[in-house]
């Protein structure tokens, strides 16, 4: 029996030193049992490794960028679900980029006093193209076309000097105008119409303003010259009882000349503006092959009239047809008035107007003078001639 119980003991001690060797080696194997056990306890250490390095990269592209956001986010803020400082700081980034562009400041006092009768403010800039091949125009024989572009502001917005020419990604409407000189009577009226509508100042320059050469076959290659502006000012679209108005009054250049009398330009000035119901055809001379495309909660605004006052939502749409109808000139007229829907204690639409002409006036002062419109188109003014008041050769 002894013998039998040292003979088990020495076999048990040789299994046990057999076993540590093993397990000293590394070349041992754990029992399944023990390794699920291990795994579940504790995970693999090369991947915490890797999710350590990667976190830094995640964090690097999440801050710039609007886009993706939840993708980008860093492993703790995605699995937290709350608002994180991070994204605090780029909702900031954003709101500070609606509340403050290039050449604007938009400020809640100013906005609590403008007009209600004033239904948007901006800039407005006016453009003429040459005829075809016509490089040097000498009258408006050798127009062929005008334009004019609204670059609507908040309601709120004050021009602010130290940010200088406005923002090339703001959104602007192109309108144009077939009989190329302005109404400047009540006796005239011409038809006008939204060409293009949201664009960016750089997609106007790109795509409108630039020339373009195309071959005929009779007459071989031709030029579509450039779109030249020639002068610059502030508007406001205001309405009254029965009508609406577009008052403008010109910043550039600092002394009009023929080149803006020809047009019809006065150094302010306002016409009646009315818009036309796309349910009835317009005029023969001012029909459009294709209609403005309107929702229907716009359609409705309409009713059964051919003719409405001007809503600036009526001009968001390319095809939109407007009627000028000459009202003021060396003065904006009614449109200065509010004519009984004005508040008590409210100043008058032409005190905002005035306002708002003297803060781009003052702009312009601080940046490059009659030169200031081609940068606020992002042109580059060595590329044309100075901005024009007198026709070559006159």
């Amino acid at each position: 029996m002894v013998a039998r119980a040292s003979s088990r003991q020495a076999a048990q001690k040789a299994k046990e030193a057999i076993t540590g060797q093993m397990g000293a080696s590394g070349s041992g194997k754990e029992s399944t049992g023990s390794k699920r056990k291990a795994q579940q306890e504790k995970p693999p250490e090369p991947n915490k490794q890797r999710e350590i390095e990667e976190e830094p990269k995640v964090e690097d592209s999440a801050g710039p960028s609007m886009g993706g956001m939840s993708d980008t986010k860093p492993v703790e803020q995605r699995m937290s679900g709350g608002v994180t400082e991070t994204q605090h700081s780029t909702d900031e980034q954003a709101d500070s980029g609606l509340k403050k562009e290039s050449g604007v400041h938009e400020s809640e006092q100013r906005e609590s006093v403008v007009p209600s009768s004033i239904l948007e403010k901006g800039i407005i800039y006016f453009f003429f193209r040459p005829r075809v091949n016509v490089d040097d125009p000498h009258g408006m024989g050798d127009v062929s076309r005008s334009f004019f572009v609204l670059r609507p502001t908040p309601l709120g917005a004050e021009l602010d000097n130290n940010q200088g020419p406005m923002d090339k990604d703001a959104r602007c409407r192109l309108l144009m105008l077939p009989k190329k000189k302005f109404p400047t009577s009540a006796k005239e009226r011409d038809m006008a119409f939204v060409e293009k509508a949201g664009q960016t100042v750089k997609n106007l320059q790109d795509n409108f303003v630039a020339s373009s050469t195309y071959q005929t076959a009779t007459r071989g290659e031709r030029t579509t010259e450039d779109a030249r502006p020639y002068a610059e000012g502030v508007y406001a679209i205001t309405s009254s009882k029965r009508a609406s108005h577009l008052a403008y009054e010109l910043t550039i250049p600092a002394e009009l000349g023929e080149v803006q009398e020809n047009f019809g330009l006065c150094q302010r000035g306002s016409w009646i503006v009315q818009s036309k119901n796309p349910k009835f055809p317009g005029p023969p001379s001012g029909q459009l092959p294709k209609e403005a495309d309107y929702p229907e909660s716009v359609r409705e605004k309409f009713g059964d009239l051919r003719w409405v006052p001007l809503q600036p939502e009526f001009i968001d749409y390319p095809n939109a047809q407007i009627l000028m109808i000459g009202g003021a000139t060396n003065s904006w007229g009614k449109a200065a008035t509010a004519e009984g829907v004005k508040q008590p204690d409210e100043p008058e639409p032409g005190q905002e107007l005035e306002r708002l002409a003297e803060e781009n006036e003052h702009r312009v002062e601080h940046l490059k003078g009659n030169d200031t419109v081609f940068q606020d188109l992002g042109m580059y003014a060595n590329n044309y001639r100075a901005l024009p008041t007198t026709w070559n050769g006159s």
